[in-house]
């Protein structure tokens, strides 16, 4: 409760202490002030202490994250708010061949880069090729997946599948196009900056660009212009979630994406004409174990279903969302770690007696691990059953002050049962970096969803990306699991789909590969003063946030208008 009261005692304090950053971006907004003709929208969507020029969609952790949906348009977005229903893009239709061995592509025509030469079918295919050739810019799995591209025409793509993949068409939604003139002079695709890119969405032009505020202008050659109605979008750094909070009276952040504590007051009451917000449960925040961590003792631990149990029970959710996130995110109590988005996927049997381990519970905790043979030394922390030691940091990005102090309270229960455990927080960028690269042994993450609950687990639980491509997986490898993946993604039957996702939610709460906490709010604020078209709880459309793991938010940006 120390966690509360401090909370609590600093939140209207913060200001002075923070006066100095608040006027640095302040200042860096207003330099690159627009003409009044323009319509400029400035939108908070990621946490970094500096901005670096960097808009490779290919370099998934240090590309900024305006650089998918506004300069690379997907070819299809699925709107799980509707159904998983299709919005075209690049892409106008798709068709599976009749042994679903295959699939074509109808590309919308007429549609130009950036830079007025024509976008086709080449380069769809020249994308593809690339990250089969290339493993470290496969940003999509295609190297899983795909065995061969045709271009037929210059409107259709024909990609070859290995097997019967039924969910491939989900699994291309964050594929960026680029274009094969530009691309084809890189030397190195992963290390390439891209810092002028040439693009297809409709903010492509990167008029702007400092370590403090960059602006991404329309483009001039954007197939879509009619829907669109902003003309720049501004893009301060903003370091983390106090320094955001700090900024907010002066109203010139149109379209947020953060942790506000006690929001009705420290953003509705500012300006209760235009101030608003919407934030649904959604994805399920979990605490993941690296099943190829190159610490011995960790290992050891990791791999044993008792410290995962027990390091279940050490969680208390209840603080993590009351006290942490301010009574915002959702408890999740389910093994399965079924997001309530999926309520009706969710399979009975794979919860009750299933779900044992959710609690918090550090007696049941402490002699599981007594049991199990985890000895506690002079020092009080324990050993693996074979004497090894056990120390971890569990990371968390700095500025995220949410999930670090959800991260302070589980590790507090984990020392609380002689875990010695504690609290890293690299800057965003570099959390991104040891998530990609496997050099992590706990973190705190989110499971990136899709329009159904198969895309999520798959990406996070299969051998197929087993941490290689997401940054929601910890390496965890299971051949039961793959086979459930596996024939699920070979039927076309979406009876057969939730039959085979029922044995997956079993199998998953039986062998507890990651261990689920809550379900964090969807991070959406808006001010309605300069822009209208906002979707808000009263017409619930789309996902309304602006993070990059939304392809919506590219619909979203085509709804808003100028306030005239």
């Amino acid at each position: 409760m120390e966690l509360k009261k401090s909370r609590l005692r600093n939140l209207f304090q913060q200001t002075s202490w923070l006066a100095t950053a608040a006027l640095g971006t302040s200042l860096a907004f207003g330099a690159g002030i627009a003409s009044a003709a323009e319509s400029v929208l400035t939108m908070h969507i990621e946490e970094q202490t500096s901005w670096v020029s960097n808009f490779n969609p290919f370099d998934l952790a240090g590309r900024r994250q305006s650089t998918m949906d506004f300069i690379y348009e997907p070819l299809v977005i699925f709107n799980a708010n509707d159904g998983g229903k299709p919005v075209w893009r690049l892409a106008t239709n798709y068709k599976f061949s009749d042994d679903l061995k295959s699939i074509t592509y109808d590309l919308r025509p007429g549609v130009k880069w950036s830079d007025g030469q024509p976008l086709t079918s080449a380069d769809v295919k020249y994308t593809i090729d690339l990250m089969l050739k290339n493993p470290a810019v496969d940003t999509v799995g295609a190297g899983q997946t795909v065995a061969s591209v045709e271009a037929p025409s210059p409107t259709q793509v024909k990609i070859n599948l290995k097997d019967v993949n039924s969910e491939f068409p989900q699994s291309l939604a964050d594929l960026a196009v680029v274009p094969e003139h530009i691309w084809k002079g890189v030397a190195d695709p992963v290390a390439f900056k891209n810092e002028k890119p040439i693009g297809s969405g409709p903010m492509t032009e990167v008029r702007r660009f400092t370590p403090q505020v960059y602006e991404q202008c329309r483009n001039p050659n954007y197939w879509d212009a009619a829907s669109l109605h902003v003309d720049c979008l501004r893009l301060p750094q903003i370091s983390g979630n106090d320094q955001m909070l700090a900024l907010l009276p002066e109203g010139t952040v149109d379209w947020i994406g953060s942790f506000l504590p006690q929001i009705d007051k420290t953003f509705v009451a500012l300006d209760a004409q235009h101030n608003g917000y919407w934030q649904p449960p959604a994805e399920t925040v979990a605490f993941q174990m690296n099943f190829k961590s190159t610490n011995a003792g960790n290992l050891e631990a990791f791999k044993d279903l008792n410290f995962r149990h027990a390091f279940s029970l050490a969680m208390d959710r209840k603080s993590m969302v009351d006290i942490a996130g301010f009574g915002y995110p959702v408890v999740n109590l389910h093994a399965s770690g079924l997001p309530p988005r999926f309520e009706s996927w969710r399979n009975k049997a794979a919860e009750g007696d299933k779900d044992a381990f959710m609690g918090f519970d550090t007696a049941k905790a402490n002699k599981i691990l007594d049991d199990a043979g985890y000895k506690k030394g002079a020092d009080g922390f324990r050993t693996t059953p074979s004497g090894k030691p056990i120390a971890f940091p569990v990371i968390v990005p700095n500025g995220w002050t949410d999930w670090i102090d959800a991260v302070q309270i589980a590790v507090e229960g984990l020392r609380g049962m002689g875990i010695n455990a504690s609290v890293a927080t690299p800057e965003y960028e570099q959390w991104r970096k040891q998530l990609l690269d496997g050099s992590f042994d706990v973190v705190m993450n989110s499971r990136a969803d899709s329009a159904t609950p198969f895309q999520g687990y798959y990406q996070s639980l299969s051998t197929d990306y087993a941490g290689k491509l997401t940054v929601s997986a910890p390496r965890y490898s299971n051949p039961k699991l793959d086979a459930l993946f596996d024939q699920y993604r070979k039927s076309s039957s979406e009876n057969e789909h939730k039959k085979i996702f029922n044995d997956i939610q079993v199998l998953i709460a039986d062998e507890f590969p990651v261990v689920p906490v809550f379900n964090g709010p969807t991070w959406y604020q808006y001010s309605s003063k300069r822009f209208t078209g906002w979707v808000t709880d009263k017409n619930p459309v789309m996902n309304p946030e602006n993070h990059d793991n939304n392809r919506m938010r590219l619909m979203h940006l085509l709804r808003l208008k100028p306030v005239l």
